[in-house]
């Protein structure tokens, strides 16, 4: 059952990317298309594309921390395809947890890594997510006050500060408990064992997540016209408080919510058919391509899998035969 469920687990993911990458360009308009790149110099785009790559090279930090976190040591090579892939998917296709954790429990397995193994995985992800939202939002709603790039949340100063330090709070206590709670949870039932980060591993996430989000907020604000008036930091506060909504929305990618609060805080500086094609050429750079790329990528792992594996039934049936 378990290697039925592996082989069908690739067909699955694939017919599902297919389904989505289908949606998302049915939802693309030519007009749009052509208006953003119209609009934007191909050197600011090559920029964005690589500002793209190392963020994604940034997101593969997040399974390298999680498997030393759980004592299990693979080549970066390995880490590296499995997490692109995954977070490719996860970002994609939504419910990243199970997307993404559909493809790790798939390319990971095969190097040893159990079910409980892969969730752990995910989890750990998900802290280091959170440890860096809470950090660079918390920090962008107590320096701005709901005001500048955070006006169109339409928050009062001391409604936005009161939110942004209890969002330092929360990091501040988590920050704590890693430094203090060494006890070790053991789930009998579970064969499992869970423990927090020590601080310094949790300091590593923070470092890795504020990179994440600084690089993706960059592959933004290189598209955006010159003389917007944005300064880096500012676009990435205005990033994460726009994913941070946008998360909470449950939709993909925050489509529509995150575009929505863009919008809102760059107009009328930035025409809005003008930032409308800027939107659509961020979301085909980030999200659209890196997703084409994995595609391609977890089909030639499948298709070299599946070729090892006729090679080797190949192999059998001639010595059988040679016995024979």
């Amino acid at each position: 059952m378990r290697r039925a469920l592996l082989a069908l687990l690739p067909l699955v993911l694939l017919a599902l990317a297919f389904i989505v990458m289908r949606h998302e360009l049915h939802e693309l308009r030519g007009a749009d298309v052509a208006e953003g790149l119209a609009s934007i110099p191909r050197e600011r785009i090559v920029l964005a594309v690589v500002c793209a790559a190392f963020n994604y090279l940034a997101l593969t930090l997040y399974d390298v921390l999680a498997l030393k976190h759980l004592g299990r040591r693979l080549p970066y090579r390995q880490v590296g395809f499995t997490a692109f892939v995954g977070y490719a998917f996860g970002h994609n296709i939504g419910m990243s947890f199970l997307t993404g954790g559909g493809v790790r429990y798939r390319l990971y397995s095969a190097r040893g890594l159990t079910a409980l193994d892969v969730a752990q995985v995910g989890t750990f992800n998900a802290l280091t997510f959170w440890v860096g939202l809470l950090a660079v939002a918390g920090v962008a709603l107590v320096v701005d006050a709901g005001q500048g790039a955070m006006a169109s949340l339409s928050l009062s100063p001391g409604v936005a500060r009161g939110l942004g330090f209890s969002l330092l709070g929360v990091l501040l206590g988590y920050l704590v408990l890693c430094a203090r709670m060494r006890r070790t949870l053991k789930v009998e039932r579970l064969h499992l064992e869970v423990s927090l980060p020590t601080l310094r591993q949790a300091l590593e996430q923070l470092v890795v997540s504020c990179l994440d989000w600084s690089l993706a907020a960059m592959v933004l604000w290189v598209l955006l016209p010159s003389g917007v008036g944005i300064s880096p930091p500012s676009m990435v506060a205005l990033f994460a408080v726009a994913q941070l909504v946008g998360i909470a929305s449950q939709v993909p990618g925050g489509l529509g919510v995150f575009d929505s609060i863009i919008l809102a805080a760059l107009t009328p500086e930035v025409p809005a058919s003008m930032l409308l094609g800027t939107l659509v050429v961020y979301r085909i750079v980030y999200y659209l391509l890196p997703f084409a790329v994995a595609v391609v990528m977890l089909l030639g792992h499948e298709l070299s899998q599946h070729r090892g594996h006729l090679a080797e039934l190949r192999a059998r049936l001639g010595r059988r035969r040679q016995e024979g």
